[in-house]
């Protein structure tokens, strides 16, 4: 048990840290988003935010404390670290500061901070409540410590079961890709993943297709598509579980802002950088 509370200590500790210097300048009674207002990802991160309260509150309630030590533990490592903050550092760091997409992802951040610092405090409340002290005063809701907090409940309005499905299979198909282009970094053809596109041929193209806006981001490329043959110039092609992938050097030039390939230049006086930075800084 000492030694999980070690690793949750040191785990939530650093995720507390990533939430808190994101969300610095998000004023919930302004800043937060509807939930309609949401993207996808930011629907489904929610719906796993849920689904971990729920498991927590049981695990509780019927003393099965290592199941709420593997819960939490799962769910900063998984679904947060590894997933969501890995996807939506762009948006947090190039989009514009009072953005929709920017504001979209603080308030996910800032409901998953709400309800970590919750489900710590039975446990390490002195870390819970160190915390609660260095979040912003407009993030407390008027309470002083969070040892006076009620317990974290499930938002229904959060339950998203059908993106549980799509989103398992987007996750699969980011394994995928992943895959596909580290050869090109291992050999040093490439140095980041966004100086490739991505080219994806799969028989759940209907749920790639619904959230092709995205995909980029999800897949961390500057361009993806869902194609049906292969483009010219590929540079790597791979295939897995029915899955294929063709990897191509990204098109367009590399923005000094964001550090994605794009057409540069679109905006008078802003000759370095893409269009969404451009409007960003302006």
């Amino acid at each position: 048990i000492i030694k999980q509370l070690a690793e949750i200590f040191k785990k939530t500790r650093n995720t507390a840290r990533f939430l808190l210097g994101n969300i610095f300048d998000f004023d919930p009674a302004v800043d937060y988003v509807k939930y309609e207002d949401l993207k996808p990802i930011d629907k489904f991160a929610l719906h796993k935010l849920n689904k971990v309260i729920a498991e927590i509150t049981e695990s509780f309630e019927s003393y099965e404390f290592y199941k709420y030590f593997q819960a939490l533990q799962n769910f900063a490592t998984n679904d947060l670290s590894s997933f969501y903050l890995d996807i939506v550092k762009d948006r947090l760091y190039t989009a514009g500061k009072k953005s929709l997409s920017r504001r979209a992802c603080q308030t996910v951040l800032y409901e998953n901070l709400q309800v970590l610092v919750r489900v710590l405090t039975p446990v390490m409340p002195h870390q819970a409540e160190d915390i609660w002290q260095n979040t912003p005063e407009c993030q407390r809701g008027g309470l002083e410590s969070i040892l006076l907090a009620d317990w974290v409940g499930v938002n229904e309005e959060w339950n998203a079961p059908e993106l549980e499905e799509t989103f398992a299979k987007i996750l699969k198909t980011r394994e995928v890709v992943t895959r596909g282009i580290e050869p090109l970094r291992a050999d040093k053809k490439v140095g980041s993943s966004l100086e490739v596109a991505v080219f994806v041929k799969s028989d759940d193209a209907e749920a790639l297709k619904a959230n092709a806006k995205d995909l980029a981001d999800i897949f961390i490329v500057s361009q993806a598509y869902v194609a049906d043959s292969a483009p010219a110039d590929v540079l790597n092609e791979y295939t897995e579980d029915g899955i294929i992938v063709w990897v191509t050097k990204a098109e367009g030039e590399k923005c000094e802002r964001c550090w994605k390939y794009r057409k540069l230049g679109e905006v008078a006086g802003h000759e370095t950088v893409c269009k969404d930075c451009a409007e960003a800084v302006q």
